[in-house]
């Protein structure tokens, strides 16, 4: 299977670079889409899309990677071209002068790597940012890797050229070239290739996914989307930790969330992983991700990476927060659709309210019905759970034509304390509370309707979690409401009863 994405992420704690086959997108902070970099690139599914940024420096290198297979295909009709955007997203292009199947920035540098006529990794290089004088890393000998234990069949082919695919992280670069089974690491800043290690070379069914840690790398092998080994290993070859998923665990994606943990993106959930020579998982959050093959991944700061479906067309992007000891988080945003617009939320997971029932197998119905008379009340109450992370406060809006036109009044209690609502002239009465709401905690709200005028009506009930600011696009906002639960009650005032 082609290692080849679609699209790549690059980020620093203040912006996100979104490279896809076509044109590159940057974010930064509250400005969201700041602007939009068309390339000079074809869109070729053979070859690997080469896109590698360098945030902090404003540079760009952008083009078609020299990934073909000419056994296969031939050679090229064109030549492959790679791009560098000098000074700033909005420069002419200027060629470099020499020919890579892929590139990335490390730091200060570059590191690009060529292809034999199989599409396979043959030679490391290096070059400053002016990518001009490009020298050698030296390829050590590759070490035997202790067997995983995720067997393929018998019938499956083997060692189909897949190409090379180079990322960046916080412990090196790693060069992943499943065709020949090889995963090469450089470490920050080394004068040479760390370390190789070989395994049977990979099937047309698995995608393969790499990331350098302290010990070693961590690797995960997905065979057509449903079984998984996540594997690490030392730098010797030592299989260090191993676990299989399979189903909704397969594995889609991985990335450093710090320096000791990683963060693995599975098919329905999130895990963050403790990094040692015993790794465990710290936590596993089920979550509702978009169905992708793969995910894109960038680290912009410790606890805090960025994802989005390895699409062409994407349209959601989506931060986690892994902090050590918190829950994981996942905030989701929708891509805006023109220059200067923010990414604002599409859909957060956390915080979230449920409303709580006593029995798992029972649900509400979202509607209850109530009759009084004049001059007489009812009461409901009703308990919610925070399922998701920190809120900062809840906040209540209570509606309909029954409190309109007078057919009744309505008193609240929240978590046995009475609230005043606060009616807003042509919209629902309200009542916003900032308060801490821890996640895994519950409340009760319990609604009393009196009978005043004869009648019936539905009233509407909506309870949203406070989102604090720091879970937002702009953290100097002062937060908002995002994410509710709703609740209807079809009333019915009857006349009052006689003596």
């Amino acid at each position: 299977m082609t290692t080849k994405p679609m699209l790549r992420l690059f980020a620093t704690p203040e912006e996100l670079w979104v490279a896809s086959l076509t044109q590159l997108e940057v974010y930064k902070g509250s400005q969201g889409l700041h602007r939009r970099v068309e390339g000079d690139v074809e869109f070729n599914r053979l070859s690997n899309c080469v896109l590698a940024v360098a945030p902090e420096a404003q540079r760009i290198w952008m083009g078609r990677g020299a990934q073909r297979e000419v056994e296969t295909f031939g050679p090229e009709r064109s030549p492959p071209r790679i791009f560098t955007l000098a000074e700033g997203p909005d420069t002419p292009c200027k060629p470099l002068n020499v020919e890579l199947a892929d590139l990335v920035c490390d730091g200060a540098r570059l590191i690009g790597c060529q292809v034999d006529g199989r599409a396979s990794l043959s030679r490391i290089l290096w070059s400053d940012l002016s990518g001009e004088d490009w020298r050698t890393l030296p390829l050590p000998e590759p070490v035997i890797a202790e067997p995983h234990q995720l067997a393929a069949s018998e019938e499956a082919e083997r060692g189909a050229p897949s190409g090379v695919l180079l990322s960046s992280h916080l412990h090196g670069v790693v060069a992943v070239d499943p065709g020949a089974g090889r995963i090469a690491v450089i470490r920050p800043g080394s004068p040479k290739v760390d370390f190789v290690l070989q395994w049977e070379p990979s099937t047309r069914e698995e995608q393969w996914f790499a990331v350098p840690t302290q010990q070693g790398v961590l690797v995960a092998i997905t065979q057509s989307g449903h079984a998984s080994t996540l594997a690490h290993y030392s730098d010797k070859g030592a299989l260090l930790t191993e676990f299989y998923t399979e189903g909704t665990g397969a594995v889609c994606g991985l990335a450093l969330a710090d320096a000791d943990s990683a963060l693995v993106i599975m098919k329905c959930a999130l895990g963050r992983l403790e990094l040692s020579d015993e790794s465990s998982f710290a936590e596993i959050t089920s979550v509702p991700l978009e169905d992708a093959f793969r995910f894109a991944t960038a680290t912009a700061a410790p606890g805090r990476v960025w994802i989005a479906p390895d699409h062409f067309e994407y349209g959601k992007l989506a931060q986690v927060r892994c902090e050590a000891g918190k829950p994981l988080e996942l905030l989701l945003f929708e891509k805006p659709q023109k220059k200067g617009a923010p990414l604002w939320d599409e859909g957060r997971t956390r915080p979230r309210l449920e409303w709580a029932v006593a029995n798992p197998e029972e649900k509400l119905t979202g509607k209850t019905e109530l009759g009084m008379a004049v001059s007489s009340s009812v009461t409901w109450k009703q308990r919610f759970e925070n399922v998701g992370a920190l809120g900062a406060g809840l906040l209540l809006s209570v509606g309909g034509r029954p409190m309109e036109s007078g057919l009744v009044t309505i008193s609240v209690r929240l978590n046995g304390e009475a609230i005043q609502l606060t009616p807003v002239p042509g919209l629902d009465s309200t009542f916003e509370r900032r308060m801490t709401l821890e996640p895994r905690t519950s409340g009760e709200l319990e609604f009393t309707f009196h009978g005043v005028n004869e009648g019936s009506g539905l009233v509407g009930v909506e309870l949203s979690p406070w989102t604090p600011p720091r879970y937002l696009p702009d953290p100097q906002s002062f937060g908002g409401a995002h994410s509710f639960i709703t609740h209807f009650f079809e009333l019915r005032v009857n006349p009052a009863e006689t003596p």
